[in-house]
C-alpha cells in the first residue's frame, strides 16, 4: 500500500506545480474573475485546495484547527502557489517517514464544527489526493472559461508519461 500512496503523493506535488504554472501564466484578473462553480473564483478554490491539504496535514499530525488557513491569508498569488506547494511537498515526506502499520493507523481529529471523527491515516491520504484532483479539474475548467487557454491536462496518466 505504501508504494501507491507514495505515487499519489508524488503526483499530487506534479499537477500542483502544472496547475499553479497555468495560473500564475493567467494571472490575477483572471484568478479574481468571478464565475460559476463551487467556489467564485479561481483564487477561491486554489485557496480552498490549500486550505484542505493544510488541514488534513496538521489533522495526521496529531493537531486539529479550528479555522480555515486561508481566512488570514493576505498574500500574493504567487505566495498563495508556493504555499500549496509547498504543502503538497509535505505530504511526500509524511508518506516517505510512514511505515505500512502507521499508515493503517487511527487519526482522531475535530472538524472545524468541533464534531470528532476517527478515520485510518491511509484513508484521509487518499481522500486529500482526491480532493486536490477534483479541484484540480474545476481550476483547469474556470480557467478555460476565463478565456485563458494554455492549459494542459494534469491527468494521472499524463504524470506516469512524464516521469
Amino acid at each position: 500500500m505504501k508504494p501507491y500512496i507514495e505515487e499519489l503523493t508524488r503526483y499530487n506535488v506534479w499537477a500542483n506545480e502544472r496547475i499553479t504554472s497555468y495560473l500564475l501564466k493567467a494571472g490575477e484578473a483572471i484568478a479574481d474573475k468571478e464565475q460559476s462553480s463551487s467556489f467564485p473564483t479561481i483564487r477561491t478554490t486554489l485557496y480552498h485546495l490549500w486550505d484542505a491539504q493544510v488541514i488534513w496535514l496538521a489533522r495526521l499530525n496529531g493537531t486539529s484547527l479550528n479555522t480555515w488557513p486561508s481566512q488570514s491569508f493576505e498574500g500574493t498569488l504567487e505566495e498563495a502557489a508556493a504555499g500549496l506547494l509547498a504543502n503538497s511537498e509535505e505530504f511526500v515526506r509524511f508518506v516517505a517517514e510512514s511505515d505500512e502499520k502507521s499508515l493503517e493507523r487511527d487519526v482522531v481529529f475535530h472538524a472545524l464544527n468541533k464534531t470528532q471523527y476517527s478515520q485510518k491515516a491511509v484513508e484521509i491520504l487518499l481522500h486529500v489526493m482526491n480532493h486536490s484532483t477534483y479541484h484540480r479539474g474545476q481550476i483547469i475548467t474556470m480557467l478555460r472559461n476565463a478565456g485563458f487557454e494554455e492549459v494542459g491536462s494534469t491527468d494521472l496518466i499524463r504524470y506516469y508519461r512524464s516521469r
